[in-house]
């Protein structure tokens, strides 16, 4: 046989084998996707819950719920997370979603990990967060239990048809943790602008937390973008009023101007004759350890001189500003701000400074007890 035969016969094997290779991986793809897809009707049968859910597009999905190795059982005392009574039925298994479009006759089952091991009938700390706008999806909650005051919620939304996990991400894109706390009942709304609001019971502070998230559907995250404290007699949600963000933000911008925040005006160094026609009617007038006080009701304007000495030439040294009623904590101002440059007990005062030098200014908060509320703000040079 000459050598030109068998190189032509040896081609043609390998052609057979490459084609015989091409359509098993061919079969084996439509045997996989064929798997993946599941009836309608049948999800209708092996489906312990059901939600539906639009993409940002607006586009109708129901999300099926079931493990085909599901078992049941019944609830023999009262499920105090749930809310479950004795007698309730308890179903465990290993629970994965399948995706119906709406009017489609077939679900496609999803790869996504719910982390959902048990479902107790009938059910509601699982549920949907409907969007307040075009281009922003629904939220599907699978939550399990956090503490006595919350669950802790896991998000997915709908993107390019499919059921996605989101992801919580701190100010600067950092990971936090797969669950975020919610209260029960109402813990999550979602307001416009892509915006998403948990709000839980803090048993440290004793106080309701309420954290901005904003929703970024190509990077299936949701970024905190602000947190507040709203104390405990008004747990309802703050429908008004500024974060702590940019709370904090306008401190420290008052501090780089040495202004008197939201009366850019009044500045640091300037005398008590230049200011006279400027200032409201005090509250009242006192002395301080350093000099004379303007007190008034959000803040007092410190001079360098005492009550019997202040004359026209007297300087503004100081802005107090009275804070308590903005709920902050040094966690959170540090989670703001970073750093701060000095943190000390100031055993003189009795209390704990946190300094801030913000370009030629300082800012400082005080607080009484270590981690507690601050009560006053001070912009100085």
């Amino acid at each position: 046989m000459s050598h030109y035969s068998r190189n032509k016969i040896w081609l043609c094997a390998f052609l057979m084998m490459l084609l015989t290779g091409v359509c098993t991986f061919m079969l084996a793809d439509s045997v996989q996707a064929q798997e993946k897809r599941i009836p309608v009707e049948e999800l209708k049968k092996i489906s312990r819950m059901t939600f539906t859910l639009r993409d940002a597009y607006q586009t109708s999905y129901t999300v099926f719920i079931f493990a085909k190795d599901e078992k049941s059982s019944t609830l023999a005392e009262e499920d105090y997370w749930t809310g479950n009574q004795p007698g309730d039925k308890i179903y465990t298994g290993t629970y994965k979603a399948a995706l119906v479009k709406k009017g489609a006759k077939y679900g496609t089952l999803q790869s996504v990990q719910l982390g959902l091991h048990s479902v107790t009938l009938p059910q509601t700390w699982h549920y949907t967060v409907r969007s307040k706008a075009k281009g922003t999806p629904d939220i599907l909650m699978i939550t399990e239990w956090g503490t006595s005051n919350f669950n802790l919620a896991k998000p997915f939304i709908i993107r390019s048809g499919t059921l996605m996990p989101l992801k919580f991400v701190d100010h600067k894109g950092n990971k936090l943790d797969e669950y975020y706390p919610a209260g029960r009942g109402d813990g999550v709304r979602m307001l416009s602008g892509a915006r998403v609001q948990f709000k839980f019971y803090n048993n440290a502070v004793f106080k309701y937390a309420v954290n901005t998230f904003k929703l970024n559907v190509n990077q299936l995250e949701l970024r905190l973008t602000d947190t507040r404290y709203v104390d405990a007699d008004h747990p309802s949600w703050p429908n008004s009023g500024v974060g702590d963000r940019a709370y904090l933000d306008s401190l420290k911008s008052a501090a780089q101007k040495g202004i008197l925040p939201g009366q850019p005006g009044i500045k640091l160094g300037m005398t008590h004759k230049s200011v006279q026609n400027t200032l409201k009617k005090a509250r009242s007038r006192e002395n301080g350890e350093w000099g004379a006080y303007y007190v008034y009701r959000h803040y007092a304007i410190g001079f360098d001189s005492y009550l019997h000495e202040l004359n026209s030439n007297s300087r503004i040294m100081v802005f107090n500003i009275f804070a308590e009623e903005h709920n902050l904590y040094p966690d959170t101002v540090i989670w703001w701000l970073g750093k701060p440059n000095q943190l000390y007990f100031n055993e003189a005062e009795g209390v704990y400074d946190m300094i801030y030098n913000i370009g030629t200014g300082k800012l400082s908060f005080h607080y009484e007890e270590e981690g507690g509320q601050i009560y006053l703000a001070t912009i100085y040079r």
